[in-house]
């Protein structure tokens, strides 16, 4: 760590001028995790050390990329879609020769070593800092990261809170100080826990779930919760909740009472076209498509009575 300064927070859009000629083009904050969407030129960026633990995804051209980290120099071509990992509080400076599209995804240290302890690792964990590895995973979770920051859907929050869970998993396992460590076998959770999550769930469909909100009502950490939930139903909380979404306004689609638009409020779905896009997915068939069948069957039925 440099004695003198303070490590750089890139939740907070100023600090990136201190390591960037440009802000950014984007800036989210969640719990425990954010992310940053940078353009920048061709750049000599100073030597810093950052508060968070920090990924940098390229979603723009091969580019070379130089650095040196804690004394040490690397040089290697950064593809597109590769990952950069830049643990926090170690000392790293840059240099790239040609304009550059990149995230930023950052995530807590301390609530990273929450999550080892729950994984009964037992020393500090450090990540390991890498200049451009092939990670399919990490890049996608990115970019379903930034296609919320771009679109904002109810729901969100969960899906965020999965997604942090998912990628620190990933974290610990493949980039860490105890990534050959094997972690523990989750059996699912108990059958009343899974019942009081689930009626937990259809009594509150039209809100906001969280993943916290889900894991007090059956007294777990998130962590734990969202990996016996899965292990439980097969589906991860977040998607548990859309179909669940989906089963509700199919059926009071077949009620006839209330109009799709009206239905998808019901059901806790930000607007029309997102229950028909989550409809359509995983029943097989649009809202109007389900009518126009129902309406056909119910004829045919009224036929056969007359014959």
């Amino acid at each position: 760590m440099l004695p003198d300064e303070n490590p750089i927070d890139l939740q907070e859009s100023e600090s990136s001028l201190k390591l960037f000629p440009r802000s950014p083009v984007q800036l989210a904050v969640w719990q425990d995790i954010f992310l940053v969407h940078h353009r920048q030129p061709a750049w000599e960026m100073p030597e810093n050390h950052l508060a968070q633990h920090v990924l940098s995804i390229n979603i723009g051209a091969d580019r070379k990329i130089e650095r040196v980290i804690d004394g040490r120099f690397q040089q290697e071509q950064f593809l597109s879609g590769n990952v950069a990992i830049y643990p926090a509080e170690v000392n790293y400076s840059l240099r790239w020769e040609k304009e550059s599209e990149f995230l930023l995804l950052g995530i807590d240290p301390g609530w990273l070593s929450q999550i080892a302890i729950e994984l009964f690792i037992p020393e500090t964990v450090e990540l390991m800092p890498l200049l451009s590895v092939h990670d399919p995973l990490i890049q996608n979770l990115a970019l379903t990261l930034k296609a919320e920051l771009d679109s904002p859907q109810i729901g969100g929050k969960l899906l965020v809170e999965s997604i942090g869970q998912t990628l620190a998993i990933h974290l610990l396992r493949n980039y860490s100080s105890h990534r050959t460590q094997e972690l523990p076998t989750y059996h699912g959770l108990p059958k009343y826990k899974l019942q009081q999550a689930i009626n937990y769930i259809h009594e509150f469909l039209d809100r906001e779930l969280s993943l916290s909100d889900l894991a007090t009502v059956v007294q777990m950490s998130p962590f734990h919760f969202a990996h016996l939930f899965k292990e439980s139903t097969g589906l991860a909380p977040h998607q548990f909740v859309i179909r669940c979404r989906v089963e509700r306004a199919k059926e009071l689609l077949l009620q006839g009472s209330l109009s799709i638009a009206d239905i998808a409020a019901e059901v806790g779905f930000a607007n029309q076209s997102h229950l028909t896009r989550h409809f359509k997915r995983i029943v097989g068939l649009t809202p109007r498509e389900v009518l126009q069948k129902e309406n056909v069957d119910r004829k045919n039925v009224q036929n056969l009575a007359k014959t």
